[in-house]
């Protein structure tokens, strides 16, 4: 993901684009299918909350990432624009 997400935010920036936009709009998502997989580990045996529970994780490394990638687009702007 983060391979592809930043190859996505890189060229938003090489092409005066909203890199912002890009890591607003793939946060959402990812709040979004935690919601889903937070279901459906409430509703689920052992097994449905663990493999939630390692999706879950995923996505919350993620959402840091996004987090972290969004505090220095000032920076990454600079660096890719030199």
């Amino acid at each position: 993901l983060q391979s592809t997400l930043y190859t996505k935010v890189v060229l938003a920036l090489l092409t005066h684009r909203d890199a912002a936009d890009i890591l607003d709009t793939q946060r959402s998502e990812h709040l979004r299918s935690m919601r889903i997989l937070t279901d459906r580990k409430r509703k689920g045996d052992l097994a449905d909350q663990l493999i939630c529970d390692h999706a879950l994780f995923h996505l919350e490394a993620d959402l840091r990432w996004l987090e972290l990638t969004a505090a220095r687009l000032d920076k990454l702007r600079e660096a890719v624009t030199r």
